[in-house]
């Protein structure tokens, strides 16, 4: 049953995926060709750039795992209430928490994937050219950002999952308040202690599709 599950998803999800992946490779190639440019203009001014003001070499990607999580929740999700097929999927014989909970899992297994591999290339390359502290920094730096793909994508699968237009446009705005928090403008390493309470955050999140489902399965419209 899982396995017929999971293909389903991945029927909904594998173009995206395909695009997604092949965009991140852009992305993280642009990096590298600029980071390129920068070393040719001069290395200490650089470094200089870094360490006295803050400068970022992964900037570029800041939005990137946000947008593709929401993506893949709109895809993986908008159909299933579109056409009406919860309906059908909650009727599977398996408890509807495994069911959500696979759905779930699925997506957060791809975007691991997608998220993992896109960080070890875009650190390593990083790691080629500058110092372990600088590699530190900017990983630092960036985890937020890949935290809030995994917020996106549940927070937009609890607003796909809502029967009702206006409840979800009124889920929407919390779920932009709570997205905030992992692109507040800070400098290097004072996210550190703020990081747990993300994770905290994404693990929340993590439950909000059942309550939404909940209404589905009650019927209210």
């Amino acid at each position: 049953m899982y396995k017929s599950l999971f293909f389903k998803e991945w029927v909904k999800t594998r173009r995206l995926t395909l695009l997604l992946a092949i965009v991140f490779a852009a992305v993280i190639g642009y990096v590298f060709l600029n980071i390129s440019k920068l070393i040719q203009v001069g290395v200490i001014p650089l470094w200089g750039s870094i360490i006295e003001n803050d400068y970022t070499l992964v900037s570029l990607v800041k939005y990137l795992p946000g947008v593709a999580g929401l993506l893949f929740a709109i895809v993986q999700f908008a159909p299933e209430m579109q056409h009406k097929r919860l309906k059908l999927t909650l009727h599977l014989p398996l408890n509807e928490t495994k069911i959500i909970c696979s759905m779930l899992g699925y997506g957060m297994v791809v975007l691991s994937v997608l998220f993992t591999v896109s960080c070890l290339i875009l650190l390593g390359g990083i790691a080629a050219r500058f110092s372990s502290e600088i590699v530190t920094v900017n990983f630092l730096k960036a985890f937020p950002w890949f935290l809030a793909g995994y917020a996106t994508y549940l927070l937009g699968a609890w607003i796909a999952f809502e029967p009702v237009w206006l409840q979800r446009v009124l889920n929407a705005l919390p779920a932009a308040a709570l997205i905030s928090f992992f692109y507040m403008e800070v400098p290097s390493g004072a996210y550190v202690p703020f990081l747990p309470y993300l994770i905290v955050i994404v693990l929340a999140t993590f439950t909000f599709s059942f309550f939404s489902v909940a209404r589905f399965k009650n019927g209210i419209q």
